[in-house]
């Protein structure tokens, strides 16, 4: 018998398998490779309306993390009005009856005079029936900042 002479089996083109086609993959993405900055935040107070910092970053015009903290530090609970607000606060410190007596209050002297040069108090409103209300002391270093963002033109804040 004479020796067969082997032939070379022709050459099929081959797909690559799947891993090496995920490792091809995997080194093209390496180089679109983005920085992600990852904040982890507190979560907004217990009583604050569904999307409490949206409206607060609307309200004030910014997204800078310092004056939103301080803002968000300086809230203190949705009412029907700053009115309301105020004069549930003075109702606390000289007793219901007078609080009930400054309901015939002008409400904007009532908040001029309640705010003083010691607070800024301001407000975001949530519905038609509804407002947030915050409060922060003046000697704040961020309460500056806030109330030029809430009204450049209004002096009553700006002092």
């Amino acid at each position: 018998m004479e020796p067969m002479e082997r032939q070379p089996r022709p050459r099929r083109d081959r797909t690559p398998s799947a891993p090496i086609v995920l490792s091809r993959l995997a080194q093209a993405d390496s180089e679109l490779e983005v920085p992600i900055d990852v904040e982890v935040v507190k979560a907004p107070p217990t009583d604050a309306p569904v999307d409490f910092r949206e409206r607060l970053a609307l309200a004030l015009g910014t997204t800078d993390a310092r004056l939103l903290d301080a803002a968000e530090r300086g809230y203190r609970g949705t009412f029907a009005s700053v009115h309301d607000y105020v004069r549930e606060r003075l109702a606390l410190t000289t007793g219901p009856n007078f609080g009930d007596a400054l309901a015939s209050r002008d409400p904007d002297e009532l908040l001029r005079r309640y705010s003083g040069d010691e607070r800024l108090v301001w407000s975001i409103a949530v519905s038609d029936e509804q407002v947030m209300v915050f409060e922060l002391p003046r000697e704040s270093s961020r309460a500056a900042a806030i109330a030029a963002r809430l009204d450049p033109d209004d002096p009553d804040l700006l002092t």
